[in-house]
């Protein structure tokens, strides 16, 4: 791995943490361009290029790429989670956070992204509108009697 490539890198990430996405942009493209085949500069330029590019195809092509090169990286799937968040696929972006939960469970980028979509278990009697108040009523009972199965307790 290029050293002045990995510095680029660290220095983008951090800007992306400050939320200055312009900036950390141009060094996600530096570092990618010095190492094409590196799966994180991959999956972080895509995610910038969709979200300040206004690039969705590039974006999901290589945070696509990025999770088919490392499967086991958690934070590839929360890139491309968030590209299809910016093109409004909120379907997309659950389906990739439920299947970058499975090499990661614990993960708290990925829970807090399920729970800010909106993440619900499925109704009791999927035959029911969720409103129902029977669905409601067998929901509740369920989650607080056997909240290992049903879901978590709610206090």
């Amino acid at each position: 791995m290029s050293e002045n490539a990995k510095e680029i890198f660290e220095h983008g990430i951090k800007l992306l943490a400050d939320d200055n996405i312009d900036r950390a942009l141009k060094a996600f493209d530096k570092a990618y361009k010095f190492e094409k085949d590196n799966a994180r500069y991959m999956s972080y330029y895509g995610m910038c290029k969709a979200l300040r590019g206004g690039e969705i195809g590039l974006g999901l092509e290589l945070c696509t790429r990025a999770i088919k090169k490392e499967f086991f990286k958690p934070e590839h799937y929360v890139n491309l989670a968030r590209v299809y968040i910016a093109a409004g696929n909120k379907k997309g972006a659950f389906k990739v956070l439920l299947k970058g939960l499975k090499h990661d469970p614990a993960n708290a980028v990925i829970n807090k992204m399920l729970v800010d979509l909106g993440f619900r278990h499925k109704p009791v009697i999927p035959a029911l509108d969720r409103t129902n108040p029977l669905n409601k009523f067998l929901g509740i009972l369920l989650r607080r009697m056997i909240p290992g199965i049903a879901g978590k307790k709610r206090r």
